[in-house]
């Protein structure tokens, strides 16, 4: 295996790192800022309506994971084509990834259109939140296929290294969605009062934005986005099985995993309303505190996917172990800030004390436990599969969500009934200590390095 030199620079491992992070971080800022407008606002119309809104927005957030398992697996591809110079291996990437991305998505929207009761039912049993999610559910499945286009274009942007468009695409839809957020939720300016059809709206139209900017940007500044169509439509079978065999593993890693946060769900929305209406405030604050995290790992995937493009596997290893390094120090740091803040935070929800009262316990537990929670990230997204080594990270999620995690979350909430706060302890507790012992051996191994393009030199 070709190794080249060891040696990689503080200052420009910083530069180069920052140079991608940055703009990731402030894109997920802006799309986390997305959701917890959206909470904030819909949570003014009271617990039901706010606890319907987040149920189906985990049938949204499924596609979306679907969407990562597509473009992660992409990104390993592409990242790599980029190191070794192989543009044409960029646009067929490209085109697959599109291809992909957009048959899941009217896939997600049929079956958001055809069967929305059945959906939120795996949710809740309550029939008012019910009819309330089925009303947002089929509004906001029609965004589908633009999120997949902004996704696959995202993608290939980012791994290419040219971040800014997506940042841009992201501030445009923001701006969107909180506009008419005010304007079709509680009917500002002479708009109609539509409340969470509204809310819905708002969202669906955010995503048309976001995909017009990011390919209109992306065309008139000449990226790969201006591939010949001969190279996108490239697709020998060959290709397709090298690239299936690389990215089935990261997709289906991010379905199994989604399902399972799915049920997780499901535990809390069966124990009460207000105990998934606490999650999804959580879960909207959690979003916010982790996006410079994200944000790494994108740094980190395009890194590593580009010294291992080049052939240089010191330097990838070396960037694997100052990203983590750094994603321990800023995950002690949220926490400290969580925990010192909750209380104004939560203050700014319009919900019920008693949804307060969990939330709080509930982001006391997530601040002590944010850098065991935060490293399988990194090791997983931004490490092992910009190396090239899809299916470790497949096969361990599987074992501690489905034979560990998710047995004992359910048993301890539904079968003891040990309440909300100790419920969410054993969710995160038992996965993430046994996924850190794990992940960092085979970190150290070095084994999850596996080139998918040939070197330059070669």
């Amino acid at each position: 295996m070709n190794r080249k030199s060891a040696r990689l620079s503080s200052s420009g491992f910083t530069r180069t790192m920052l140079s991608i992070a940055i703009p990731v971080t402030l894109q997920n800022l802006l799309f986390s800022s997305f959701t917890l407008i959206d909470t904030l606002m819909i949570g003014a119309l009271g617990d039901t309506p706010l606890a319907a809104v987040g149920m189906a927005g985990k049938w949204s957030w499924f596609f979306g994971i679907v969407l990562y398992g597509f473009s992660s697996g992409a990104g390993v591809f592409i990242a790599q084509y980029f190191g070794a110079g192989d543009t044409r291996g960029i646009h067929r990437t490209y085109g697959l990834v599109t291809l992909g991305s957009f048959a899941a998505s009217l896939l997600f929207m049929a079956a958001a259109l055809l069967f929305p009761e059945a959906i939120i039912g795996l949710f809740t049993s309550d029939p008012q939140a019910i009819a309330i999610a089925s009303v947002y559910l089929r509004i906001i499945a029609l965004s589908y296929p633009f999120q997949a286009l902004s996704k696959a274009g995202g993608t290939l942007l980012q791994s290419t290294q040219r971040v800014s468009i997506p940042f841009i695409g992201a501030a445009c839809s923001v701006a969107t969605n909180v506009v008419f957020n005010a304007l079709l939720i509680f009917g500002l300016c002479g708009f109609p009062a539509l409340g969470v059809a509204g809310a819905a709206i708002a969202s669906a139209m955010a995503a048309v934005v976001n995909a017009a900017v990011i390919f209109i940007l992306g065309f008139r500044q000449r990226t790969h986005l201006r591939a010949p169509l001969s190279e996108v439509l490239d697709i020998s079978r060959s290709f397709v099985i090298d690239y299936v065999r690389i990215s089935a593993p990261a997709l289906f890693n991010e379905t199994i995993w989604a399902i399972g946060n799915l049920g997780y769900n499901a535990v809390f929305g069966h124990i009460s309303t207000e105990a998934y209406a606490a999650m999804t405030v959580v879960k909207s604050i959690e979003d916010l505190t982790t996006i410079a995290v994200w944000g790494m790992g994108s740094s980190c995937a395009v890194m590593i996917g580009s010294f291992v493009g080049q052939g240089d596997m010191e330097k990838a290893r070396d960037c694997g172990r100052r990203h983590l390094i750094l994603t321990a120090a800023f995950s002690a740091l949220v926490g400290v800030f969580v925990i010192a803040c909750r209380t104004p935070i939560l203050s700014l929800f319009g919900v019920s004390e008693d949804v307060r009262g969990y939330a709080a316990s509930l982001l006391l537990i997530y601040a002590l436990e944010a850098i065991p929670r935060n490293l399988p990230y990194m090791l997983v997204c931004g490490i092992f599969r910009s190396g090239g080594d899809t299916k470790y990270g497949l096969i361990v999620d599987m074992i501690s969500l489905y034979l560990i995690g998710l047995p004992l979350t359910a048993f301890a909430g539904l079968v003891l009934h040990v309440g909300v706060p100790m419920t969410y302890l054993i969710m995160y507790l038992v996965e993430d200590v046994f996924k850190c012992i794990v992940y960092g051996r085979h970190f150290l191994s070095g084994r999850w390095i596996k080139p998918v393009a040939k070197f330059p030199d070669a």
